[in-house]
């Protein structure tokens, strides 16, 4: 407020609201301009009830609709956007459309469920820095009491990382809310996971996700502790980069395992004792320091995905494991690895699987490859991605388009993956393509679905006919050169041979 000079000196010697020029009162002109800011204010008032009021008249539909109604839209709305551009979005989007008006605001802190979800950056020091936390500490209350999915990722990463009063703080507010977790993700530093502690033992959680930005050396194992107040029991489990040992959870619910970037002892350790284990990704980990003992049998481990290990690593994996319930096996390397150490791990692990997913830096020898299709008889699924396995699926398809055995020559001739109904692979090239037409003249094959994908090939004529025509009759059939579908090239280059030319009659 201004006021004019004497009062302005009355008001700050005397720290009363009225000066003593008129009777104890203020002088005239500032009674007026008070009364004049009171008005404003007043005005101001007005004018935000008035735009209130005009937005609700011209929104078309969101403030003329239920509430329920109106808030179940913007949550279709949320979500569409973070499967589109990511969960990281959320912020951005549910404070758009409180900004549009005062209505739409008032709807979207009113809708607990737009503030379940809450995924942002953790910079150490950062302009947002200083409105973030308070930002972390109004989304978790207005999300009420409902689940909570977390996703925290730290930026910045530079080398070297010192406690920092902001994210310390963001942290003790996540802590806060821990009865709550039930879906998150941590991507941070040793410094900052170790201090989610929680504060209460999460009563919802069903996915764990922690991560360290940086990889941690054999010796600094020891320097990371995530450790909560009473034992999380996820049933979805993530870890990368973090040493089993450093991480306290009970396994009892444990349905899915996902590891990359630790050692094998902690590994197996776990495998044994999560009883309910289904579904088990291994990726980049090193090699045991210590052996382990003897062969875990899990009986409901039926999904097991071995991604970049060591040969090394590998061996001891599968010599450590029987897998009766085995259903899909997954198994990529840049080294060969089809040898007698699978073999004798499917053989070991019974005859019940049904997928078979193999990527390969070189390709194995073709004696070992059939012993390992001979060990899954009920395959049903074979994919096979590997530059030096042309020889190999071309022995494939011939033993796939030769004739079944008949009911007398059955127990002296098995039928060749007799199960098969999908059989994809990617090749540099491929030279048995007249076998593709024999294969689905008999019956049992005749829903197989084929997919090939190769750089260098030569297909006749007469065989890109009869691969057309065997599409036109329904075979799920696909074969892509250098990424571009080849049948489909084929038929438009076929269609436009055979249109005839139109004729221009002269003009008479």
């Amino acid at each position: 407020m201004v006021l004019c000079t004497q009062c302005q000196r009355l008001d700050v010697e005397s720290r009363v609201p009225d000066c003593s020029i008129l009777e104890g009162g203020r002088c005239l002109l500032c009674k007026e301009y008070m009364e004049l800011e009171q008005k404003i204010q007043d005005l101001q008032e007005m004018r935000r009830k008035l735009g209130t009021k005009m937005n609700a008249n011209h929104d078309p539909f969101v403030l003329k609709l239920p509430p329920e109604v109106a808030s179940r839209i913007f949550i279709l709305l949320k979500e569409e956007s973070e499967v589109l551009y990511g969960c990281f979005t959320n912020l951005s989007v549910i404070f758009l459309l409180g900004a549009v008006c005062r209505g739409w605001r008032q709807l979207t802190r009113s809708t607990p469920q737009l503030w379940s979800t809450l995924a942002f950056y953790l910079p150490e020091k950062s302009a947002i820095m200083d409105t973030l936390p308070r930002l972390v500490v109004d989304w978790l209350e207005r999300s009420g009491g409902l689940p909570l999915t977390l996703s925290i990722s730290y930026r910045g990463f530079d080398g070297s990382i010192s406690l920092a009063e902001g994210p310390v703080s963001i942290i003790n507010a996540l802590n806060q809310h821990s009865r709550r977790w039930h879906d998150v993700s941590f991507v941070l530093p040793p410094l900052y996971l170790g201090r989610l502690c929680g504060s209460s033992p999460p009563e919802y959680l069903r996915e764990l996700s922690i991560y360290s930005p940086l990889a941690l050396h054999r010796d600094s194992e020891t320097d990371l502790k995530f450790k909560m107040n009473a034992q999380p029991s996820p049933t979805k489990f993530t870890i990368d980069g973090i040493p089993f040992n450093a991480i306290d959870i009970s396994w009892d619910r444990l349905v899915y395992l996902k590891v990359a970037g630790t050692s094998l002892d902690g590994v197996l350790q776990v495998i044994r004792d999560a009883p309910l284990l289904e579904t088990c990704s291994l990726s980049g980990i090193f090699p045991p320091i210590d052996d382990f003992p003897t062969i875990i049998r899990h009986a409901h481990l039926r999904t097991l995905t071995l991604f970049r290990n060591k040969t090394r690593v590998l061996a001891k994996i599968i010599n450590s494991l029987e897998l009766p319930s085995l259903e899909s096996w997954t198994l990529k390397s840049r080294e060969n690895f089809i040898g007698v150490d699978a073999i004798s791990f499917l053989k070991r692990s019974g005859s019940g699987l049904k997928t078979l997913d193999l990527w390969q830096g070189v390709a194995p020898a073709l004696e070992d490859f059939e012993q390992l299709l001979q060990a899954a008889p009920h395959l049903q699924c074979l994919k096979v991605d590997c530059n030096d396995f042309a020889l190999i699926m071309d022995v494939i398809l011939e033993r796939i388009s030769a004739s079944p055995p008949s009911a007398s020559q059955i127990g002296h001739h098995a039928d060749f993956l007799p199960c098969l109904q999908h059989l994809e692979f990617i090749s540099i090239e491929l030279n048995a393509w007249e076998c593709i037409p024999l294969i689905f003249r008999w019956p049992h094959r005749k829903f197989l679905g084929l997919y090939i994908y190769v750089d260098l090939t030569t297909i006749s004529d007469k065989i890109s006919s009869a691969l057309l025509q065997l599409v036109d009759e329904g075979i799920d059939l696909g074969i892509f050169l250098d990424g571009e579908d080849y049948l489909l090239s084929y038929r438009d280059s076929t269609a436009s041979l055979q249109t005839p030319k139109k004729t221009i009659d002269p003009v008479s």
